[in-house]
């Protein structure tokens, strides 16, 4: 039997990251995320619980606030407990694994903030701009997109 838990959301925080400590010290970093959801004419957002644990933790907590807009990456995590009046309670939560700061439109790069903490495991640096004609993906079916824009966001 095969086995995936895999999720990567991005949208903006809805409100400011707190940083907490487990009994052992090690630090766990708790915020919500608001996402967008698109369709036809109607807009909808949906809102996720998030955790990041240790440097990442520390990362968001030290240089994200509300509204700031992210893009996580990470695992579900459904947990039970139960609640003072005896009720028994769960809830599916996103436990970080990686965390990419996202700039706004026409805002200048945050000096000296990271990128993401330990997310960038195995991934280049910068990247040089690659001129790209657009007549080079006309044979293939599916690539209806603006190559410009993957570019920008760095898929391309």
């Amino acid at each position: 039997m095969v086995s995936f838990n895999r999720v990567i959301l991005a949208g903006n925080l809805t409100r400011d990251p707190e940083l907490r400590f487990t009994g052992d010290g090690i630090p766990v970093c708790s915020f919500g995320l608001a996402v967008n959801r698109v369709r036809s004419r109607n807009e909808e957002v949906d809102f996720f619980d998030i955790s990041a644990w240790r440097e990442l933790g520390e990362t968001v907590a030290n240089y994200k606030k509300k509204g700031d807009p992210i893009l996580v990456e990470g695992r579900l995590q459904y947990r039970t407990w139960e609640a003072q009046d005896g009720s028994k309670r769960s809830k599916v939560d996103v436990v970080a694994d990686n965390v990419q700061f996202l700039g706004r439109p026409g805002d200048p790069q945050e000096a000296g903030a990271p990128s993401g903490g330990e997310g960038q495991r195995g991934r280049g640096g910068n990247r040089d701009e690659v001129d790209i004609n657009e007549e080079d993906f006309e044979d293939i079916p599916f690539a209806h997109f603006d190559t410009r824009s993957l570019i920008v966001r760095g898929i391309l």
